[in-house]
């Protein structure tokens, strides 16, 4: 494993222990902020402080980006930490399960290592690029299926248009295919690289957020892009992943759409 790996392992798993703890007493978590779009809670803030320590410690120099505070760059800014301390956090307050750790480190403008760690269920994701994803030491890629009938599909309508949501759906149903709802596009695109999955649509979202999935969905042989099928996400207002047959099938779905 690389080194940088190590030590940001260390940090998100003394982080998603905090949150495992405190997930079992939500009373005592602080809402900080309640817009949708912004939301914030005392644990994240708890999280980011645990990760940011750990990192600073073995590199004083880098550069820190949370999703939580902000930019707090260091004399190598050239090396960035790109951090959501608590992906799905409006998961998390109301006690639903599906909320992890996210953590990537970019160099010179590229993610090159991603950990995204699912607290609760104590797994571990892993990818450095150009050298696969792991869960839990074990090698994963995403699967073979080739038709959506049958498959599972992720949606997640937060941010999504209504229609657009409801249209999407109706067109999965109709292909045959499962629809589930996590509330957590991160996590589930790390269930498509572990093939728990196939695929899934939802709207574009913060780039702390899916770094470290997008990282690991694509070194296990994952595709996504957006509503065009643009792979540049940059201007990307929706965000469609899979594995490759599957991802093609959804992205032709989506370009046939009315709305």
């Amino acid at each position: 494993m690389h080194p940088l790996l190590n030590i940001a392992l260390q940090a998100a798993r003394d982080a998603a222990e905090a949150i495992a703890h405190s997930s079992d007493r939500l009373d005592r978590i602080k809402i900080i902020n309640d817009d949708p779009d912004n939301f914030l809670t005392s644990m994240d803030l708890e999280a980011e402080k645990t990760i940011i320590y750990h990192l600073e410690k073995a590199h004083p120099e880098h550069s820190f980006h949370s999703r939580a505070s902000g930019l707090r760059e260091g004399e190598n800014k050239n090396t960035v930490w790109l951090i959501d301390p608590l992906v799905g956090n409006r998961n998390f307050a109301t006690g639903y399960t599906q909320f992890g750790v996210s953590l990537a480190c970019q160099i010179e403008g590229t993610v090159q290592h991603a950990i995204f760690l699912c607290p609760l269920l104590r797994e571990e994701f892993i990818a450095t690029r150009g050298a696969g994803a792991r869960l839990n030491s074990h090698r994963i890629r995403v699967g073979n299926r080739t038709e959506i009938q049958g498959s599972l599909l992720s949606i997640n309508p937060d941010g999504l248009p209504q229609d657009v949501a409801i249209a999407l759906q109706s067109e999965f149903m109709s292909a045959g295919a499962s629809p589930r709802i996590s509330g957590c596009t991160a996590l589930d695109m790390i269930q498509i690289a572990a093939d728990r999955i196939q695929g899934g649509s939802a709207a574009n979202e913060n780039r702390l957020t899916l770094a470290a999935a997008k990282l690991i969905l694509q070194e296990a042989g994952g595709l996504l892009a957006s509503e065009s099928g643009n792979p540049n996400l940059s201007e990307a207002k929706e965000l469609h992943f899979g594995n490759p047959k599957i991802y093609k099938q959804l992205s032709k779905i989506r370009k046939g759409l009315a709305v």
